[in-house]
Formats: C-alpha cells, sequence, structure tokens
C-alpha cells in the first residue's frame, strides 16, 4: 500500500510538472513566434488603449471594459518593464501576458469542475497539459479579444451552480451572479453563448431551485450588471447591444448554409473563403487549425516561417491532419451525448442564429465568418477536455502519459513545427527573443539551435523604462548633504520632457534623472514617442476586478462536503 501511494505521487508529480513546462512553453511560443498585433480586430479595439492611455475621450466601441482595462494595465507594466524600442513587440507581450494570467484563472475553475467529477489528479493535470496547445484555446490567448474573459468565468460560474445545488446555499449563486454580470457586459455574443451553455448544463435541475434563494443573487447580479452597463456606455457612449456593421455584413445566410458541405474541397481546398457557404466545413476547417488566418497562418507569423514539409502523401498536411481531427472530435461528442462533451455546440447554435439574421444582420456570404470558433473557443476548451479524459481511461499511468505526449506534438505540428530556419527567420527570433519574458529560459535552447549568444534586457546593468532609453555608462546623482539629489546631465542623452497625471512637467536631462522621475509616475507625452500610462481608470470595472478574485476565493473556501457530486 505504501509502494502504491509512493508510485501514485510519483505520478501526480510527473502530471503536475508537464503541465507546468506545456504552459511555459505555449506562453513562450506564442510570445517568441506570433506578434498580437497582427491578430483579428486590433486596430479596431485598439481604441480602448488610447482611451486609457488619455488619447481620446472615448473608445466609441461596443464591447465592455472590463478585459481592455486587464490588457492595458498588463501593456502599462510591461512598457516599464522592458528596454524595448518596438513598441509592437511591448503591446503583444502585454496582450499575451494578461490572456496568460486570465486563461490561469480559467484553468483552476476547470480543475475544480473536475474535481468535482471525481478525476484523479494525475488525469486532470494530464488533460489540462494538453488544453494549454488545444489549438482553438491557444489561438484565443494571442489576440485582443474578450472572449477569453469566458473562459477564465465560466468554469468558476459551473461550479458555483453545481455546488449550490449540493449545500442550497444562494452563497454560491450570489458568487455565480458577479462572475455572470461581467460576461453579461463584455460582448453580446458571449452573454448569449454563456447563458445558453449554462442552460444546457443544468436545464434539468431547475425544478429543484428555491425561488427565494434567487432573490438576492438576482438583485445583486442586476445592480452588478447595471453599474458596469452603465460605465461601459457612458464611456463607449454606445451599448452592447448596438453593434455597428459594415456594409459587407448586412445580409443573413440562406438555410443551405446550414447543410451545404464541399466534400473534396475540404481536403484539395481547406482554405480562408473558399468555404463561406458551409456552416459544417468552417466549423471543421477551423476547429483544429486557423481557416481565417489569423493566427499561425496568418503570414507575418513566424509560425507560418520555414515549416518541414512532412507527409508527401497528403495535399497539405497540418490542414488535412487538423481536418481529420476535428471530424473525430465531434463525431465522438455526438456519439457520447454528454452534456459537457456537447458543451460547445451551445457556441455553434447561436451563432448560426446570428447568421440566419435572429439577432439582426450580421453575416458575410463572403467569408461566413460569423461562424469562427473563436467566439466560442471557452466552450470547446471544457468540451475538448471532457473528451480527452475518455482516451486517458487506462490504468496504465505511462500509456495515458504517452497519449498526452503525443497529442501535443500533434498541436505543435499543426502550428507549423518542426521548423528549418532560414537566415531571415532566425534574424527575427534573436531579434525578438531578447525583449520578451520568456528570455530568461528560452535563450538556452535558442544558443543551442542558432549557436549565437542571447542577452536579455533584464540583464543588463541598467534597464529603464523605454520612456528613457538604456545605457551602460552614465553619470550617477550626487547625494546632497541635505538629502536631496542632484541630478548630473549625460552627453549620449536627448533631453526630454515629461509629464504626471496632474500635469505637472518636468524638464529631464540624463538617464538617472529620467528613471528617477518615471518612477514616480512621470511619462511622455504620447504613443509616438512610445509611452503608455494608465490614466483613465473605470471606476466599477476596476473594482469588479477585485470583487471577481474575492468570488472565485469565496466559491474555493465556503463550506462544503468532502464527497463532490456530479452535475449530470
Amino acid at each position: 500500500m505504501k509502494l502504491e501511494s509512493i508510485e501514485l505521487r510519483f505520478n501526480k508529480f510527473i502530471a503536475f510538472l508537464t503541465f507546468l513546462i506545456t504552459s511555459l512553453v505555449s506562453f513562450s511560443l506564442g510570445e517568441i513566434f506570433y506578434n498580437s498585433v497582427d491578430g483579428t480586430d486590433f486596430y479596431r479595439y485598439f481604441n480602448y488603449i488610447e482611451y486609457f492611455s488619455g488619447e481620446i475621450d472615448s473608445p466609441s466601441r461596443e464591447q465592455g471594459l472590463f478585459y481592455f482595462w486587464i490588457i492595458s494595465i498588463s501593456i502599462e507594466k510591461v512598457s516599464s518593464f522592458f528596454v524595448n524600442e518596438n513598441w509592437e513587440n511591448i503591446f503583444s507581450t502585454g496582450i499575451q501576458i494578461a490572456n496568460f494570467l486570465i486563461y490561469l484563472i480559467g484553468v483552476v475553475g476547470l480543475i475544480n469542475l473536475l474535481r468535482q467529477k471525481k478525476i484523479p489528479w494525475e488525469k486532470i493535470f494530464l488533460s489540462c497539459s494538453v488544453l494549454n496547445l488545444f489549438p482553438p484555446v491557444f489561438g484565443g490567448r494571442l489576440i485582443m479579444k474578450p472572449e477569453i474573459i469566458a473562459f477564465a468565468l465560466l468554469p468558476w460560474i459551473l461550479v458555483a451552480i453545481n455546488q449550490y445545488f449540493i449545500h442550497k446555499s444562494n452563497l454560491f449563486l450570489i458568487f455565480a451572479s458577479i462572475l455572470f454580470s461581467i460576461i453579461a457586459t463584455s460582448k453580446g455574443t458571449i452573454a448569449l453563448i454563456s447563458s445558453f451553455a449554462i442552460f444546457m448544463i443544468f436545464y434539468d435541475k431547475i425544478k429543484l431551485i428555491n425561488i427565494r434563494d434567487l432573490l438576492i443573487p438576482g438583485i445583486i447580479f442586476f445592480v452588478s450588471f447595471f453599474l458596469l452597463y452603465y460605465e461601459n456606455t457612458n464611456i463607449n457612449s454606445i451599448s452592447f447591444a448596438n453593434h455597428p456593421e459594415e456594409q459587407s455584413y448586412l445580409f443573413k445566410a440562406n438555410l443551405s448554409f446550414l447543410y451545404n458541405i464541399n466534400f473534396l474541397d475540404l481536403y484539395f481546398n481547406p482554405f480562408r473563403n473558399h468555404h463561406a457557404d458551409s456552416l459544417i466545413g468552417i466549423t471543421l476547417l477551423d476547429m483544429f487549425n486557423d481557416y481565417f488566418n489569423r493566427y499561425w497562418e496568418h503570414p507575418r507569423s513566424l509560425f507560418f516561417a520555414d515549416r518541414e514539409k512532412l507527409f508527401g502523401f497528403l495535399e497539405f498536411p497540418r490542414r488535412n491532419l487538423s481536418l481529420l481531427l476535428a471530424t473525430l472530435f465531434v463525431a465522438y461528442s455526438l456519439k457520447e451525448r454528454s452534456k459537457f462533451k456537447l458543451l460547445y455546440l451551445s457556441g455553434i447554435i447561436i451563432l448560426t442564429l446570428t447568421s440566419l439574421g435572429l439577432f439582426g444582420l450580421h453575416f458575410n456570404p463572403q467569408k461566413g465568418d460569423t461562424l469562427k470558433t473563436h467566439y466560442y473557443f471557452f466552450l470547446l476548451g471544457i468540451s475538448f477536455v471532457f473528451i480527452f479524459l475518455d482516451f486517458i481511461k487506462s490504468n496504465n499511468y505511462w500509456k495515458n502519459y504517452l497519449c498526452t505526449i503525443f497529442t501535443v506534438l500533434l498541436f505543435l505540428l499543426i502550428f507549423g513545427f518542426p521548423k528549418n530556419y532560414s537566415v531571415s527567420t532566425e534574424s527575427k527570433i534573436l531579434d525578438k527573443i531578447p525583449s520578451t519574458i520568456s528570455c530568461n529560459y528560452t535563450k538556452y535552447y535558442f544558443t543551442q539551435v542558432f549557436l549565437d549568444n542571447i542577452n536579455c534586457s533584464q540583464d543588463r546593468p541598467l534597464s529603464l523604462p523605454y520612456n528613457c532609453g538604456s545605457s551602460e555608462d552614465f553619470n550617477t546623482p550626487i547625494f546632497h548633504e541635505d538629502g536631496y539629489l542632484i541630478f548630473v546631465s549625460d552627453d549620449n542623452f536627448e533631453p526630454i520632457n515629461l509629464k504626471d497625471k496632474f500635469d505637472n512637467v518636468v524638464s529631464v536631462n540624463g538617464f538617472a534623472e529620467c528613471f528617477h522621475y518615471v518612477e514616480g509616475g512621470y511619462y511622455k507625452y504620447s504613443l509616438d514617442s512610445l509611452y503608455f500610462i494608465t490614466v483613465d481608470s473605470p471606476r466599477y470595472n476596476n473594482a469588479f476586478l477585485y470583487v471577481s478574485l474575492f468570488s472565485i476565493f469565496g466559491i474555493i473556501f465556503l463550506p462544503r462536503k468532502k464527497t463532490y457530486s456530479s452535475s449530470e
């Protein structure tokens, strides 16, 4: 028995270590090989970044502020940490590290959901290891779009509602209502898809709800919703329910869109817009790959460059493989007909109704991109984990482990690995790595690959915010006997003006002096000068950052029974 206990602990440790490694690898791959500035709708949502930096008076967009406020904070922190003259790298890292932290909140919630279903720890960590590189979820972490908020909060909402049915305590519903108010005010499609998904999971338990238990959670939800909605609308000057569409999207799909499928083109022509008339084709080609060329198939992405040609018997190996995986995924989920395994269908149903014009005209018949899997990737992630758990049911731990590693390698293959690096790609990677957060551990690998030394920005003797630039040779300030500093100008420093949030202006003439004032909250005047500072804090959205974390801790630490119960 003791030997079994030691073996079990060892297996848990290896599985947990694999989860940590795949988490770091997935973040590093995104940061190095992808520029989030190239992501879908970046420049459309860039208005939020400009608003929070004080450049414009209103974003004039319909999305909720909560997610973009987090992104703005992250970009500000990254900008003050790195010495980097490339604003795209700074913004890309800021976006991806914020998304990664939001993602981890969702993963912890998903782990709690799996524990409610009595899944062993080692299988939970193995499945989450694969989730780290599951294409739809990985893609959702690369770009600046608010669907990842649903990935973070929805698992916690499901956990809380399930706990309510176990304990009959409306405290769980209160916490769930707070979290759902954030989802509900983030984006119209997110609100609809999440609502339908929650109903799909718990519809057979509605009759078990005590109506009186809904009173306080209901009031809290409406108050929370109103505060966030009011602030979003007031700052945006537009409601999230009023989604302005381009002329090319003022159509609705024909009924044939629902059942039409081009079988030969799925294999021989699996490319963007060639399946615009097929819901099935778009879904299968986009589910495990990048049909719309927004992630690793984007021409500027380093994922796309220098791919090794594999499987010569396939016309388009990576796209053909992903099509096969998506087909198996859908077929297996329909065969099993489990709520969680079919959860992703909530997204497809809502988007299909949208394409048919039920919620207005939001369909472009030349693209069919209303059905992007990105819009419901947070549901795909949950469904995938429950399906993958069926593939590691074996009592043989190492068989399950090999299945995990094999799946991870398949996903890396889809992303564009292995590679035969060209001189151009090598130069781009070597130029980017020093200014990445992951440099301190990735440099050892890429030094061996490229046989070139990599010095991380953080390793420099003086690492100043890029408001000031950087130099290894500068004049240190003189400490006056009365307790103040006398700054000495530097010959190689170009004088600049800085100001703080109260519009106090100071002119600096040296690196040390500049660093001193930047640490005190001063910054350059404009984004053209590569500064970023969050000056317009949204009061209620900012407060709900802390309220949401409090709610999650409440869900974790409220008293509960030792036995777990399934929501199915």
